[in-house]
């Protein structure tokens, strides 16, 4: 998400509020481009109103990449949904998505769930992403709220899945450098995602990392797996 003034979770819980009882979308499932224009100022997403520089006026919502990723993100983390042509509230999540720190909790967990995949070294061996995301988590809490190295730490998240057989098989130990440099920058992607949720902090270079007090909250949630429990 680009420079804003107010924090994700907020942007999303003024997304769902503004949804309410539903709105209609076009014929190709897209916001309607009055709608998108209102929402670029009300979730302060820094978007180009017309969809960028040079150009007369929005065409499609499809130009607001930020806006764009807000949508996807909140339909992702289950908050809202699309049903015959409308944008429409997940009544299952309406509760705890009537505050912004509701939504930011919810927003965490879909982090949690999505996070295993980014995390696998191995196409479909989830379990590998587990185990990255418990060493994860094990190495903030031991940590508690000193900072880490984002490198030392992807190293860390590496070792706990580096001695499988898959991984060995794609990569030998011979020549791991390449897929421990992707993997270092998907250890950040996750990071960031956490950061911006305010469960960790990071500093503007993102080459460190530390636990924040709401990441403390959830090393305690998360208890002594280091994984959350599927909802």
């Amino acid at each position: 998400m680009s420079k804003s003034d107010i924090s994700l979770a907020t942007a999303v819980h003024r997304l769902v509020q503004w949804v309410g009882d539903g709105r209609a979308l076009t014929s190709t499932g897209k916001l309607r481009v009055s709608d998108g224009q209102y929402l670029v100022s009300l979730l302060d997403t820094g978007d180009h109103p017309q969809g960028g520089a040079g150009l007369r006026r929005l065409s499609s919502t499809d130009n607001l990449p930020t806006l764009r990723y807000l949508l996807e993100l909140t339909i992702e983390a289950g908050l809202l949904r699309i049903q015959r042509g409308r944008l429409l509230q997940v009544k299952k999540h309406a509760q705890q998505a009537a505050t912004a720190e509701g939504v930011r909790q919810l927003l965490v967990e879909n982090v949690h769930r999505t996070a295993p995949e980014t995390l696998a070294p191995v196409f479909d061996r989830p379990d590998l992403g587990n185990a990255a995301l418990k060493a994860l988590w094990g190495e903030l809490s031991e940590a508690e709220e000193a900072p880490l190295a984002i490198s030392e730490l992807a190293e860390v998240l590496w070792n706990a899945v580096a001695a499988d057989p898959d991984v060995i098989e794609l990569w030998p130990v011979g020549k791991q450098d390449e897929a421990k440099a992707h993997f270092a920058e998907l250890t950040a992607s996750v990071l960031l995602e956490y950061a911006q949720l305010g469960a960790l902090a990071t500093n503007s270079e993102l080459t460190i990392v530390q636990l924040t007090a709401g990441g403390a909250r959830e090393v305690e949630r998360l208890g002594a797996t280091g994984v959350p429990v599927p909802r």
